[in-house]
Formats: structure tokens, sequence, C-alpha cells
């Protein structure tokens, strides 16, 4: 089974538990506290995905850092992934998790990239029109600063981008000198 499919599959079983126990949010919460901590902590991703650390310690280690901080839900989830050699997989679980729960949600993850801080009202005016224009339920934004953009703003979501920023209307105006047959002759 592709990992694809695996993911998807272990992502949904909990979902579906999670909306049977009308602990949905919760354990929404806790894959966000373990996508976070497979991201930023680089020895637990690494023990996640190692051959040689034994599926009980995995599990052992698991248990010390979440115990009390995850719902029994995910912590059995956990403990299922672990019994089954699953848990190399975990991030991209988690990853298909974050995606069904914004698609059940009607949650569209969009990335705002500007040269400079935007203030909350050019960034509410950009994510009003975006609403308007792509039919947009709930947005989740994320900002990212990029000093290499000189102005402007990159708009990511789905798997649609728009990019308005001063770079890419220089490269655009530079492509036209260099295939400008006039400008060439000079």
């Amino acid at each position: 089974m592709s990992s694809t499919k695996l993911a998807y599959r272990y992502a949904k079983s909990i979902i579906d538990l999670a909306l049977e126990k009308g602990k949905l949010e919760e354990v929404s919460n806790d894959m966000r506290l373990l996508n976070e901590t497979t991201d930023k902590v680089r020895e637990f991703y690494l023990m996640l995905k190692s051959p040689i650390v034994t599926g009980d310690k995995k599990m052992e280690v698991t248990k010390q850092i979440f115990h009390g901080k995850i719902t029994d839900i995910t912590e059995n989830f956990m403990d299922i992934l672990m019994r089954k050699n699953r848990e190399s997989h975990l991030p991209e679980i988690i990853d298909s998790f974050i995606h069904q729960y914004n698609a059940l949600k009607g949650i569209t993850p969009v990335i705002i990239t500007s040269a400079t801080e935007l203030s909350k009202d050019a960034i509410d005016e950009v994510l009003n029109k975006l609403k308007q224009t792509a039919h947009l339920q709930t947005i989740q934004l994320e900002t990212k600063i990029d000093a290499d953009l000189v102005g402007g703003y990159i708009l990511q979501w789905e798997d649609k981008l728009i990019d308005n920023s001063i770079r890419r209307g220089l490269t655009i105006l530079k492509d036209e000198f260099d295939n400008n047959d006039y400008v060439r002759k000079f």
C-alpha cells in the first residue's frame, strides 16, 4: 500500500472516531501538537523513522513525552500505530488528518508573503477580496516576510498562486527587454 493511501486511511479512521466521540476539536489540537513536535524536534522525527529503535521503545518515549498532553483517543491511536509498526508514517498521517479536517470544516490555508509586515487593514482587504472571488468559507492565514520581493505580495492557497510582487514585475520587464528585437539592435 502506498504511503499516501495508508496516511489517508489512518487519518480518516481517527477523524471518524473523534467525530463519533464528539472530540474532533481536541483530537485536532493533539494532531497540531504532534505535527509541531515532528517538525521542530528532529530527534523525535528520526526516532519515529528509525528501523533500529524498537516499537516498544518508541511507544515508551512517546508516552513519556505526550502523556497528559493529548487525549486518550490520540494516545490509543499512537499505540495502535506503533503496534502495527506504522509509526514511521506519522508525519504523513498528520498531514492527511489536517487536510481532511480542513476539508470537513471548510477551512482553506492561505499564505501571504510580503517584503515587509502588512498592516491588518491591508491583510483584511486582500482576504476579503479572495473570499469573494474564490468563494472561500474560512481562511487559516499564515504570513511570511521575504525582503527579496522588494514590494507587493505573493498569495498562495490550494494549488493557486498570485504573484503581485515587484520582483515578479521586474523579472517580466527584464524578459520583455531581453526578447525585444528593437532594443537588441542598439
